[in-house]
């Protein structure tokens, strides 16, 4: 195995590890033969053309517990490999009622737990809570996916209130796959053009949002993409925005 090639295998083996459960494969998606996947390898694995592209620019990527791993670690690289400065923002675990029968790690405090579709992956360090949040500090949102992730995260107010924040402020607020469901409890998708993963698209139409079946929707500063392979659209129409090309 020659220099090259080593480093993209420990690169891959950085964004993913082998699974005995249904899960979402990094390397699939990477290799298999289709443009959306091409775009996905090249924005995983290319060197940053630019990497004073988003000098000075604060991203926030809010979620929480079961985010989707290549979405947010796919994300963060290529922020930071751009230039921008980005933090992981999420609620606070806080106290449940014993009737719940929950139990968290303590190290839910502090970090949030990636998946990869079923497969728990690795753990993510907290920089911000969503109750420090404000949109005067960010440039730019991102709501992954994870179908756990938004499901939790969509019951935070601050969270809510953060990403309305964001939009009110005409800053870009972008959300992929299942994301959009903390758009759609935030209340910024009426009368707005949007796409999400195929099965949740219907609470986009319930929540106003004009529906298209596309790989990156664009209406105004509100971003929006469906499936990881569509990362890279999503990504580059908000790097766009920020840059005010």
């Amino acid at each position: 195995m020659n220099a090259s090639s080593q480093a993209a295998f420990q690169r891959m083996q950085q964004l993913m590890s082998s699974s005995p459960v249904p899960t979402i494969s990094t390397e699939l998606l990477v290799t298999a033969d289709g443009e959306l996947n091409r775009e996905l390898k090249s924005f995983l694995f290319d060197p940053p053309t630019d990497p004073n592209l988003l000098k000075g620019k604060r991203i926030a990527i809010c979620c929480t517990n079961g985010v989707e791993e290549v979405e947010i670690i796919g994300a963060q690289r290529w922020l930071n490999e751009h230039g921008a400065t980005v933090h992981i923002v999420s609620p606070r675990i806080g106290e449940f009622h014993p009737t719940l029968g929950l139990r968290f790690p303590p190290q839910c405090a502090t970090h949030v737990l990636a998946i990869r579709l079923m497969e728990n992956a690795g753990w993510l360090k907290i920089d911000r809570y969503t109750d420090e949040a404000k949109a005067a500090d960010y440039d730019a949102v991102l709501l992954p996916g994870g179908c756990w992730n938004p499901d939790a995260l969509r019951a935070d107010k601050h969270a809510t209130a953060f990403v309305r924040a964001m939009f009110d402020a005409g800053k870009p607020t972008t959300a992929i796959c299942h994301g959009q469901w903390v758009m759609v409890s935030a209340r910024i998708l009426k009368g707005k053009r949007a796409t999400a993963v195929w099965n949740i698209q219907i609470d986009l139409e319930n929540a106003g949002a004009t529906v298209l079946d596309e790989p990156c929707v664009v209406d105004g500063n509100l971003i929006t993409a469906r499936f990881p392979y569509d990362l890279p659209r999503l990504i580059r129409a908000m790097a766009q925005q920020l840059v005010g090309r």
